[in-house]
């Protein structure tokens, strides 16, 4: 998901042809990843980590991802399968997985997308093998500052929490019983500066339906993002939270 002040590699940055994020060590460079942009749109992602090509086909707002698994060598994929977004008035309606097998492909699942107004209301998929269906409602406050996610047909339940301007300040999400991932977000200049994530907290409701947290803080890292002058991402410093130890560094190169 994609929020206000957030860098987002999908969308070209400015005039560039490929944008590149990787680590370094004073031995070698480590890519992570790397977006190539064509008429400022995304055409092709390598995840060097995952294994996956993504190829986008654009067509007016519409696209089609075509998914490639790779191991040893990106010149070795396989194809795997291909996923079509359907758009109108700049917003997702439509969603089709397909997964290619013997070389024919089987369509996996439909998503279908629902909005009051500017906001995403109900998503709906179906699966094509046994017509099982998968929902998801989103319950917004009338200031549009919450938003509660709720899996219909799984435990999972996520609240995002906005500021009056529409940033994401808090998301907690509810996967297990008596336990929930808590991100903060902190933001200068209306863009994203630090993101402080609690992987795993256990709490309790109270008589009024507020979370309390009850167990302690363990595991969490906080990652600060830096911006050249013309507003592109330079880099993320991940620490540890407690200790202010850096665990990691990502660069963002641009070409």
């Amino acid at each position: 998901m994609i929020f206000k002040g957030h860098f987002s590699p999908l969308l070209a940055p400015l005039d560039f042809n490929k944008l590149t994020i990787f680590t370094k060590s004073e031995e070698q460079k480590d890519i992570r990843k790397e977006y190539f942009y064509k008429d400022k749109k995304v055409s092709k992602i390598i995840d060097y980590r995952n294994g996956i090509i993504s190829e986008y086909e654009h067509s007016n707002n519409d696209y089609v991802i075509k998914f490639y698994l790779f191991e040893d060598s990106v010149n070795e994929r396989k194809f795997d399968s291909i996923k079509k977004i359907t758009y109108s008035n700049n917003k997702k309606i439509k969603e089709v997985l397909i997964n290619i097998e013997n070389e024919k492909e089987v369509k996996i699942y439909t998503g279908e997308f629902e909005y009051l107004g500017d906001h995403l209301s109900f998503e709906r998929y179906t699966y094509d093998d046994d017509d099982e269906v998968y929902r998801i409602k989103h319950e917004w406050n009338k200031t549009r500052t919450i938003n509660n996610i709720i899996h219909l047909d799984e435990p999972d339940k996520v609240k995002y929490t906005l500021n009056k301007n529409g940033y994401i300040i808090e998301c907690l999400y509810f996967k297990y019983e008596d336990s929930v991932k808590k991100t903060l977000y902190e933001y200068k200049d209306d863009r994203l500066f630090k993101l402080i994530q609690y992987p795993h907290l256990e709490y309790k409701k109270t008589l009024l339906g507020k979370i309390k947290i009850t167990g302690k803080f363990q595991f969490m890292d906080e990652t600060e993002s830096y911006y050249f002058e013309n507003g592109l991402l330079e880099k993320e410093v991940v620490k540890d939270f407690e200790t202010k130890e850096i665990v990691n560094i990502l660069y963002y190169e641009y070409e």
